[in-house]
């Protein structure tokens, strides 16, 4: 009952934490737009202001969950994001603005790892694929349904009062991780080795996964943010957008709750591949995207959102994929494992739009998509090669 009691309170902790998450970021990108009336790059400035201080002491906040207390990391972090946020609603100037915005990454960035933490230490290796999955679905439907709270909220009050709202989901996710009773440290790391439900035989560094975990970002971040410009420029209506990301969001949600179901009677295996797999399909489906935009056939407004919704079908078999791998192989390092992954990955969400809005502008939508796709094969083929010829550090379990 205890550890039933424990899943409950982190998945519903870390859902009011995601949308509170999500809708505070809309805001301060809709008040920096509308008060402070940024100009394109200071929006640009913005934007790193909220990646580039997590993503470089993500590592460092990883160790802390580790060899701290997580759940008190956690705790605080959600306290100071709170009160960074509560700020930013009294601040009328531009570059005190920035300094909140780079405070609140900072206090953001604690809850993957933390989470993650407290994941391994309060959930039961034989349950962690049903509850990634449910993790999952929780995180997605706050990315589809967030927005659309803020929005709205925006729109019909202030920004202000979406902030506030924000506020509301992060405190209500402040007394769900309250409330969870830790296990210790040393038990988590035997139950984590010792399962059945894994079959890995050695524990392998870190390369294999940040590789698959780099190239997915890379390639992902690459078409992701110019989604909005490659429709605006193909001469589709802006409302095919939202259709497009509720379509993605739809597809990772169903297929979570698939695998949630699933995952009791057929457990992932903590294989590499596991990830390789999804994520080579997610990468396919852009091709597909990008012999879509080329041929531009009559249904295009039709095929398109079916295509975003087996992608996000795709995207949470990876992402779940990802978590029970981790959990397997690093459970006695997990915070500083998941500070490094998110570095890597914000350092992609940074650079990869830049290399993406070249190939855009100078070879077109069609190729912009083409090139996300190559560069995926060409990098996983790469790897697959690599660890062929026996390279240490790209070695994994026999049994991947």
């Amino acid at each position: 009952m205890k550890k039933n009691r424990n899943e409950l309170l982190l998945l519903a902790g870390d859902g009011l934490s995601a949308f509170g998450t999500w809708i505070d970021f809309l805001a301060i990108l809709t008040l920096a737009a509308y008060q402070f009336h940024v100009s394109s790059y200071q929006m640009a400035t913005v934007s790193a202001a909220g990646v580039l201080p997590g993503m470089l002491l993500s590592p460092f906040i990883g160790r802390l969950c580790d060899r701290g207390n997580p759940q008190k990391v956690l705790l605080a972090s959600i306290v100071a994001r709170v009160l960074a946020t509560g700020a930013i609603l009294f601040c009328h100037d531009y570059f005190v603005f920035l300094a909140l915005v780079g405070l609140r990454s900072v206090f953001a960035s604690v809850a993957p790892p933390a989470i993650n933490v407290l994941a391994v230490r309060s959930v039961e290796p034989a349950r962690r694929a049903s509850f990634y999955s449910l993790l999952n679905v929780l995180n997605n439907s706050a990315k589809v349904l967030a927005p659309a709270i803020g929005t709205v909220s925006s729109s019909v009050a202030s920004e202000a009062f979406a902030l506030l709202m924000s506020l509301t989901f992060s405190a209500a996710s402040l007394i769900a991780f309250a409330f969870i009773r830790l296990g210790s440290k040393e038990i988590a790391i035997d139950s984590a080795g010792g399962s059945a439900a894994f079959v890995a035989t050695a524990r392998p560094g870190l390369t294999p996964l940040l590789w698959v975990a780099t190239t997915s970002a890379f390639f992902i971040f690459m078409v992701n943010n110019l989604v909005p410009l490659v429709l605006q420029r193909a001469g589709f209506d802006k409302a095919l957008l939202g259709l497009l990301v509720s379509c993605a969001g739809a597809g990772n949600i169903l297929s979570g709750l698939w695998l949630a179901r699933k995952s009791a009677s057929k457990t992932l295996r903590a294989e590499i591949g596991e990830m390789v797999l999804p994520a080579l399909f997610q990468a396919l489906g852009f091709g597909l995207i990008g012999v879509l935009l080329w041929l531009n056939p009559d249904p295009v407004a039709v095929i398109l959102p079916l295509l975003f919704l087996l992608i996000g079908t795709f995207s949470a078999r990876y992402a779940i994929a990802m978590n029970v791998y981790v959990a397997a192989h690093f459970a006695g390092s997990i915070g500083a494992v998941w500070g490094v992954l998110q570095a890597w990955q914000s350092a992609m969400i940074l650079l990869a739009p830049m290399l993406g809005a070249v190939v855009l502008d100078a070879m077109g939508a069609a190729s912009l998509f083409a090139f996300s796709t190559g560069a995926a094969v060409i990098s996983f083929a790469l790897f697959y090669v690599l660890r062929a010829m026996g390279l240490p550090r790209l070695q994994v379990s026999a049994s991947s």
